[in-house]
């Protein structure tokens, strides 16, 4: 199964780093409910989170590079076929720019 998954992110996955470390994966926005922002006296704050689908084993507060932007692994877990790990899914957050 681990070289069908690879096939699929060699083929349709997208570009992106793992801790400077270039690799395919999936990046999406993920599903949810709620909000997508937040509402503050500064202004609103972008507060969706993202998805990650990949080969590359990802640890809590890692950080992934995808088309110009940063993301922070917020949580993550593998993926299990049988006793094989097949890809690992995180949970992202968009860096937060400093303010000038």
């Amino acid at each position: 199964m681990k070289p069908s998954i690879a096939r699929i992110l060699r083929k349709y996955g997208q570009t992106v780093k793992v801790n400077g470390t270039e690799t395919r994966a999936f990046i999406q926005p993920a599903r949810e409910k709620a909000v997508p922002f937040e509402v503050s006296s500064l202004g609103a704050v972008d507060d969706r989170k993202w998805m990650y689908l990949g080969e590359t084993k990802l640890k809590l507060g890692d950080r992934v590079e995808f088309r110009g932007r940063g993301y922070t692994v917020r949580s993550c877990e593998s993926v299990y076929i049988g006793d094989e790990i097949v890809y690992w899914w995180a949970s992202l957050t968009v860096e937060r720019e400093a303010a000038e």
